[in-house]
């Protein structure tokens, strides 16, 4: 059904309040988001914002799901699925660091400090929040992942919990390994562009990068 023109007015407003809120957290970080300044921009009142965005969390939820989408997107333009699975792997990681970098902000209110006083609402983020993670799990399904031990009985129900939540047959071995490669992969990033390891620490954090990720692949058996 064609959207009416309330409809497609309200969607291009909600669009331009995304990308003002980007400019804004670019600028300074989540502690610039404001939406007064926000509606000063779009030429309304400042109580005309809330018809659209109900408060300042809200907005941070908005920008959430934005910046999960444009990172799975960056993934999925850097993705060739005649690769290999381990050519495919490295890409993915590769672009995520791509993205990183150029989006440091963005890429901080995804996975950077947590911030005070807001909750993620997990009907809103979730599907976009593991979108990534989700063509991590995909790739795994093609790996061999040796035996990991024997683990304790939470821990097996949590690995077989989370391949469930994911759509994955992946078994509780390449499961545990999947989400050990995430959170590595999440602070390898991390180190790089918060500086983690002091500035002067590594001149060629690129190579540094790499290195990390083949060695990452082999136990990952791509």
């Amino acid at each position: 059904m064609a959207q009416t023109p309330r409809e497609r007015a309200r969607e291009q407003t909600m669009t331009r309040i995304i990308e003002l809120g980007r400019q804004q957290l670019a600028s300074g970080g989540v502690e610039a988001l404001n939406l007064r300044a926000i509606a000063r921009e779009l030429g309304i009142v400042p109580s005309g914002i809330y018809r659209y965005v109900p408060d300042r969390a809200s907005l941070i939820t908005l920008l959430i799901v934005d910046a999960f989408d444009s990172l799975d997107g960056a993934v999925v333009r850097r993705d060739d699925p005649s690769a290999q699975p381990r050519e495919r792997f490295i890409g993915l990681v590769g672009a995520m660091r791509q993205w990183a970098l150029e989006f440091p902000q963005r890429w901080g209110l995804i996975y950077g400090t947590p911030i005070v006083g807001y909750q993620a609402p997990a009907a809103e983020t979730i599907a976009a929040g593991t979108k990534v993670s989700r063509r991590l799990a995909a790739l795994l399904e093609q790996s061999t992942v040796a035996s990991l031990g024997q683990r304790s009985r939470q821990l097996d129900a949590d690995m077989e919990a989370a391949a469930k939540d994911m759509g994955s047959e992946l078994s509780a071995d390449a499961m545990e390994m999947a989400l050990e490669a995430w959170v590595r992969i999440i602070g390898l990033i991390n180190a790089e562009v918060f500086g983690y390891l002091g500035r002067d620490t590594l001149s060629e954090f690129a190579e540094f990068h790499a290195r990390a990720v083949s060695r990452l692949a082999d136990e990952l058996g791509l």
